[in-house]
């Protein structure tokens, strides 16, 4: 990277000073826009003999300022930071190890990014609360009026209010738990190789339910820009652990806690990187519920493909087996509806309609929201097009809900074959694949909620030119853990070592 020049540096200040100033007009320009009308409201109630209090114009007043000149600055921040971006992991080809392009990758001690910024929550909170008072205030009278419309205001009220509690939750954690660092045991960690380390926590953390430990490799992707720009998450691998309640946790130093990572890294996933509107990113997250508030914890890591630095580690053996918690505590905790017994004709893999019961109804209420839509635009009569396009999203939304809360199979394994029966309401759709044609058995990355993945598992025959992802015969089970002990079992009944 070439310095930069006197002149260079001359004409940033400029440009800096410019935007700093552009701002500040637009800001009072709002101002003026907005106090304009109620100071004038103000001026004749006075001439006209009407004794008003200014007091809480003024304070009103105040605070909105305060809040203008926050936003102003920091747009001039946002502006002077597009100018100068610092250098992102792999935006360059020309940078030979990425990841000593972050100073906390470098420094070998990662923060935790679940920390909010919770005063930058309460003033958008009292923001909120200040924006939305008068209107408030005016809702008994045009509700006498009948303007029922007027209590779509209340929306902002509630809003401010959910910050506000959202804030106070996270006060809470950090006052609880204090700052979270992730130690990795090597930077960066190699593709097709481990991911080791220690996040050390702020306080001495004593587990009263499980600790899930989840490792994710996400891609981003940014469509659009400005006010129409969007972003788009999709997880393309993920794995996950779950330590005991009683798991009896390092302590590195007095008063902190130690939570041991061991992750074994796919080869065949991407390494971290950043190239225009789309990057990937492995996020390493630490969660457990409690009273009051719960443990949360998350790290951006470092993997990359390094050369020579990936072992043999299929038989590795992972330091933190003695802390997990067994398959049959996880489906217990859990109340996995899913079945395996022992029948007459081999082992069966039961996988009953809407045993995820909380999928079901937010994908059934997504899918309602939008058949209202749908409804009133064509009461309406509003475009075409968009009646079209959204009735596409219902439709598709429509048979999602129907699949989350009627769709089951059933898998029958032993030495000869597998027989898979898939089930919806009333129809049903068969088929038998013989041991010989078998491959192997393998989970994927099926629907995704959020942060969280659920599995699907596939049965990879050897006619590859056919099927070359081989064909889903039990979907959307939600503990990584579970599902591959399920593919261990199906592996075992169809007479092969796992």
């Amino acid at each position: 990277m070439q310095p930069q020049q006197p002149s260079d540096r001359s004409s940033d200040r400029k440009k800096k000073i410019l935007t700093a100033f552009a701002v500040a007009i637009i800001a009072l320009v709002m101002m003026g826009n907005f106090f304009w009308p109620i100071l004038r409201d103000v001026y004749h109630a006075q001439k006209n003999g009407t004794h008003t209090s200014i007091v809480p114009l003024l304070v009103f007043g105040g605070f909105f300022l305060v809040m203008i000149l926050i936003v102003a600055v920091g747009l001039a921040r946002a502006v002077r930071r597009r100018q100068n971006p610092s250098p992102a992991a792999g935006d360059s080809p020309a940078i030979a190890k990425p990841w000593l392009a972050r100073a906390d990758w470098a420094a070998g001690k990662i923060k935790s990014t679940s920390t909010a910024p919770v005063g930058f929550f309460l003033l958008w909170s009292f923001l909120a609360l200040a924006m939305s008072a008068p209107a408030v205030h005016a809702i008994p009278v045009e509700w006498r009026k009948g303007n029922h419309a007027i209590l779509l205001v209340l929306l902002f009220p509630a809003v401010a209010f959910y910050l506000l509690g959202y804030s106070f939750v996270k006060w809470r954690s950090h006052r609880r738990f204090g700052d979270c660092f992730f130690e990795p045991a090597q930077i960066p960690a190699p593709v097709g190789g481990t991911l080791e380390g220690m996040i050390q926590t702020g306080a001495r953390l004593k587990l009263e339910q499980g600790l899930h430990l989840k490792i994710s490799c996400i891609r981003r992707t940014v469509s659009g820009s400005g006010k129409n720009q969007s972003v788009q998450e999709s997880i393309l691998w993920q794995d996950e652990k779950i330590f005991k309640p009683e798991a009896s946790l390092p302590e590195p130093e007095p008063g902190h806690s130690g939570i041991p990572v061991f992750f074994k890294l796919p080869a065949d996933q991407p390494e971290c990187y950043t190239r225009g509107n789309e990057s990937v990113f492995w996020r390493l997250e630490a969660k457990s519920k409690m009273r009051g508030p719960g443990f949360c914890a998350l790290f951006d890591v470092p993997v990359f493909k390094v050369a020579g630095a990936i072992a043999e580690i299929a038989d590795e053996p992972d330091p933190t087996a003695t802390l997990q918690e067994s398959v049959e505590e996880i489906r217990r905790d859990e109340h996995s509806k899913i079945q395996v017994i022992d029948g007459p004709n081999g082992r069966e893999f039961c996988f009953p309609a809407a045993r995820n019961l909380g999928t079901a109804i937010i994908t059934t209420i997504v899918f309602l929201a939008f058949a209202g839509g749908l409804y009133a635009m064509i009461i309406h009569h509003f475009d075409v097009i968009f009646e079209m396009v959204l009735g596409l999203f219902a439709v598709i939304l429509g048979c999602v809900a129907f699949s989350a809360w009627f769709k089951s199979s059933r898998v029958t394994i032993d030495s000869t074959g597998v027989r898979v029966i898939i089930r919806w309401m009333l129809f049903s759709r068969a088929r038998n694949i013989s041991a010989n044609e078998i491959e192997r058995f393998e989970t994927k990355i099926g629907m995704t909620s959020g942060n969280h993945a659920f599995q699907d598992i596939k049965l990879i025959t050897k006619d590859s030119e056919n099927s070359p992802g081989g064909f889903t015969i039990a979907s959307s089970i939600g503990s990584a853990p579970e599902a591959g002990w399920l593919v261990r079992e199906m592996t075992k009944a169809l007479g092969r070592k796992t």
